[in-house]
């Protein structure tokens, strides 16, 4: 849409001055009193459009709209002024338009009657009471009106103030002014404004009315009362009952009360993620605390300006009030018609339910001590070991020469049997640690945010780096060794090796970096790792929220079989949960993934760092170095260090990613991280792939090494 301002003529047009009470001066005289860029361009134009606003009652509410409009659009982006030492346009046009008001009484006037008039006749609880904030519509319909706005012409509706704020306010650009500078400026537009922005105050409680509603429904929901307690007025928590919520007593307080109750209301939602840990979470829960959060820090910008212990007149209030509030609702109206900004919101909310319980299935796969990382290494070694079986009976599967299908299903059970078989003994595969492992670290950044978190982090991850070494050291070592072993025993029972020279020397051949399609193949592998860690908390989650170890301990089956044994039986599916669908999904998605990438003729395959290792010590125990040649299995050799890498680093970049976005990390301690970490490697590399004796808040760090699945 064309700005209204090209629709302008800069001229003195004498029908737009009015009447001597009102008459706007000249433009030599105009801009000889609010000061201009040397060509005048700007000042002229803001002249000509305050002349524009009229004052008499007749005026037509649509005509008023589009003056408001062009004012509003000629501050944000109207004609650029010279020498404006450095500011920004905005903040420059927006000075012209305060001296304006401040120093010629005819345009105060003009100004403060037709905004206040137009203001009267509008509806603006929509424009501070939802917009920016979530509401109940699902993803489908939400992207179907944001579609519709976008291609489909839009009624008028002359009475609603948040479309007059989105024909102002067109993209982020427009806000980009917003900064402590605008502060005195707004403070003297607010000042000399008048008794325009009046309207408004109405406008404004009806909208925290309106959200305080909200979220009081939102909080005393069953999924959430459920999981509620409340602190009376001694700080004794007490059961979850409805007139005890602060949440509820918001909707019935005074402006000047609700500041104590949306402290309440926050450490409620405090206990409510606790409980999360010990009662499950679902979509609905991480909406509803989303949504109650959000609303707060809303009723938190809104309250200065309708009577809270912070407000008063507008030159006594704190200077950033209003810049919050129109940064707020501004980038809510630019955000509103964005579909990246629609599915980040999703995902984020996504993230937050990934993450809520996922960090204490990560707290197993962290060391800390000397001791528990030789435990992990040793662990680790016993799934190696296994690896070697899983290799075989999956060479056994491919030789069968199966329908596509059973192939699939056959290397599935084959891969998620021997990965449980691996969790019941205590043993650990080293590829499910990264994915695991981020989200432990996610619980670290919301239970030490603030000053000093960026050092904790970089401890966390060099104590992840080196588990994950141990691991892959202990699991790559001991399948080396077995491998080797079980090769030299089936020659000598046999009289020949377990692969021939032709199926020995494809397998090198697979592996070559260079030469196949390892790489983005390890890379899939990686993004697999990732995804099965989501099922891993996902099921935990489940398993928790139905409450299936409470229904399994008290069970009518105890009769038969004993109540201990019943809850032997609740208490090991709750602790292996995470470690059943983790395993479960992982071999699943390994299992069937070229199967059905085969059937849809993309050929893609997985390269699994462990069982690769298996796979070419057995091609090498079969015809040897001689038989393939020192390049070939160097390259085949650099080709699982890469596999190796990428089935970590992707999986744990694609966690940290989710856990970082799902804890709000601002992005500039975001891209701070990386570097943090590199300094720290390069300061003291060792500690990142074996732990010092006396390394700082190791002893804080030890719960998280209780063992290893």
């Amino acid at each position: 849409m064309e700005s209204p301002l090209h629709t302008i003529a800069l001229i003195d047009d004498p029908d737009l001055l009015g009447p001597p009470a009102d008459h706007i001066p000249p433009r030599d005289e105009f801009i000889g009193i609010v000061g201009a860029d040397l060509d005048g361009k700007a000042a002229g134009l803001l002249r000509i459009l305050l002349a524009k606003l009229r004052t008499e009652a007749d005026v037509p509410l649509a005509e008023r709209l589009v003056m408001i409009e062009q004012l509003g659009r000629f501050v944000v982006a109207g004609p650029s002024i010279l020498h404006t030492n450095d500011r920004h346009p905005t903040l420059a046009r927006l000075e012209l338009l305060v001296r304006a008001l401040e120093r010629i009484p005819a345009a105060q006037r003009r100004f403060e009657q037709t905004v206040r008039s137009t203001f009267g006749e509008m509806r603006a609880i929509k424009l501070f009471g939802e917009i920016g904030l979530p509401n109940d519509r699902g993803l489908l319909a939400e992207t179907t009106d944001r579609l519709a706005r976008r291609f489909l012409p839009e009624p008028p509706n002359n009475a609603e103030m948040w479309i007059l704020a989105s024909r102002i306010v067109r993209s982020v650009d427009d806000l980009a002014w917003l900064g402590p500078a605008a502060d005195p400026l707004l403070q003297r537009l607010a000042v000399a404004g008048g008794k325009a922005w009046e309207p408004l105050r109405s406008a404004i409680l009806d909208a925290i009315g309106l959200i305080t509603t909200r979220i009081a429904a939102q909080g005393i929901s069953e999924a959430l009362r459920s999981r509620a307690r409340h602190e009376d007025e001694h700080g004794v928590l007490r059961g979850g009952g409805v007139r005890d919520s602060p949440l509820y007593r918001l909707t019935r307080a005074q402006p000047a009360e609700m500041p104590a109750l949306i402290d309440a209301s926050r450490r409620h939602l405090d206990l409510v993620r606790i409980a999360l840990e010990e009662k499950g979470v679902s979509i609905d829960v991480v909406y509803a605390i989303d949504s109650i959060e959000r609303g707060l820090s809303r009723i938190e910008l809104l309250l200065p300006f309708v009577g809270g212990p912070s407000s008063g007149t507008a030159d006594e209030r704190a200077p950033y009030e209003i810049r919050a509030v129109i940064a707020a609702v501004g980038h809510a109206l630019v955000g509103g018609r964005s579909f990246l900004q629609l599915m980040s919101d999703n995902l984020r909310l996504l993230a937050r339910k990934v993450i809520e319980r996922a960090g204490r299935t990560g707290e197993h796969y962290v060391t800390s001590t000397r001791r528990e990382y030789w435990r992990m290494m040793s662990t680790a070694a016993g799934g190696g070991v296994l690896t070697l079986g899983t290799a075989i009976l999956k060479f056994f599967v491919k030789w069968g020469s199966f329908p596509l299908f059973i192939d699939g299903a056959l290397s599935s059970v084959v891969y998620a049997g021997s990965f449980v078989v691996m969790q019941l003994l205590g043993f650990t595969l080293a590829t499910k640690q990264p994915s695991m492992t981020a989200a432990a670290l996610a619980g670290t950044i919301r239970d030490r945010a603030g000053p000093g978190m960026l050092d904790e982090l970089v401890k966390l991850i060099a104590r992840i780096a080196r588990s994950q070494f141990a691991a892959a050291l202990g699991n790559v070592s001991a399948a080396i060794v077995t491998t080797l072993a079980f090769d030299f025993i089936y020659t000598r029972v046999t009289g020949s090796p377990f692969l021939g020279a032709e199926a020995a020397a494809g397998i090198v051949k697979s592996f070559d970096p260079i030469g196949s399609w390892t790489v983005p193949f390890a890379a899939l592998t990686g993004v697999i790792l990732w995804v099965s860690s989501l099922f891993a908390g996902w099921f935990e989650n489940w398993v928790v929220y139905r409450r299936l170890p409470e229904a399994i301990e008290h069970h009518r089956w105890g009769k038969r079989l004993g109540k201990k044994r019943m809850a032997r039986l609740a208490r090991f599916l709750e602790r292996e949960a995470a470690g059943f669908g983790g395993s479960v999904s992982l071999g699943t998605i390994l299992g069937m993934t070229p199967v059905v990438s085969k059937f849809f003729g993309l050929g893609l395959d997985v390269r699994h760092v462990t069982l690769s290792t298996v796979s070419l010590t057995l091609a090498m125990s079969s015809v040897g170095i001689d038989g393939v040649g020192w390049q070939a299995f160097l390259l085949a050799s650099w080709g699982i260090a890469i596999i190796g890498l990428l089935n970590f680093g992707v999986s744990f970049a694609l966690a940290l990613v989710v856990a970082l976005r799902a804890r709000d990390v601002p992005r500039g301690e975001r891209r701070t991280l990386p570097g943090a970490v590199f300094r720290k490697f390069l300061r003291r590399p060792f500690v990142f792939f074996y732990p010092p004796k006396d390394e700082p808040g190791a002893a804080d760090a030890h719960h998280h090494g209780n063992g290893a699945h």
